[in-house]
């Protein structure tokens, strides 16, 4: 994770000379690198890591708290070079999150091995000790025999590889050209290019939707691999 200032001159510039290192985690594996960051409502930088790669994260690192692998990672980076805070566990490899400009509830979408893929959601300010289950859990199963599911914080939505296999973390909508999707947490697949969506509030979630009959109706969409909102907050 490296650093960059913008020149004095003009902010819409880089200087390129201000390179400062934040952080380097090494990587066992070329596989579940996770590397998605954001800021949280807390103004600190959020980071997720995956499980270092391989298949059945082989080295534990997911429920393993020391190891800063597979887990949510918090930076404060006006402190450099920057110790994370490990604020979650239990991650495969999460792509991607997004707080909720709204109310910062965070939405994880984390990339499941060979049959399920999920979205988790945590409300704003609950995050600190959240273990997502990888690799006791996939999903709401046990990806381990004999595991105990109630000791992970499940997702809230889950679907199967006969759907896709490899889910694709999008935002919760808060544009102004369509008020009706406000709230309205957007995924989708990079192997299948599904697009759905979901409200999501305590106990659970609301007019999950699917998108891809609509917006795709000819399967020209080959893979989604990202979303991104402009200033407006459009999608």
């Amino acid at each position: 994770i490296v650093e960059y200032r913008t020149q004095t001159a003009n902010p819409n510039a880089v200087d390129m000379a201000s390179a400062a290192e934040v952080f380097s985690l090494k990587q066992p594996f070329s596989n579940h690198n996770g590397g998605y960051l954001e800021f949280g409502p807390d103004g600190k930088l959020y980071v997720g890591t995956g499980d270092g790669g391989a298949a059945g994260d082989p080295m534990r690192a997911g429920q393993n708290p020391n190891n800063r692998l597979g887990k949510m990672l918090r930076f404060d980076v006006s402190k450099l070079p920057a110790e994370p805070t490990v604020m979650a566990l239990g991650l495969r490899n999460p792509w991607r999150f997004h707080f909720d400009r709204k109310n910062g509830d965070l939405y994880i979408a984390d990339v499941g091995q060979n049959k399920w893929e999920e979205v988790n959601v945590v409300a704003k300010g609950k995050l600190r000790g959240k273990n997502f289950g990888w690799r006791e859990v996939e999903g709401l199963h046990c990806y381990k025999s004999g595991c105990k599911k109630s000791k992970y914080a499940g997702p809230v939505v889950e679907y199967g590889h006969d759907a896709g296999c490899s889910i694709t973390g999008g935002v919760v909508y808060r544009g102004k050209a369509i008020p009706a999707l406000h709230g309205a947490y957007f995924y989708a697949d990079f192997c299948t290019a599904l697009l759905r969506s979901f409200r999501w509030a305590k106990p659970g979630i609301r007019d999950h939707w699917d998108w891809k009959p609509v917006l795709d109706p000819k399967f020209k969409l080959a893979t989604i691999s990202a979303f991104g909102i402009d200033h407006d907050g459009e999608l």
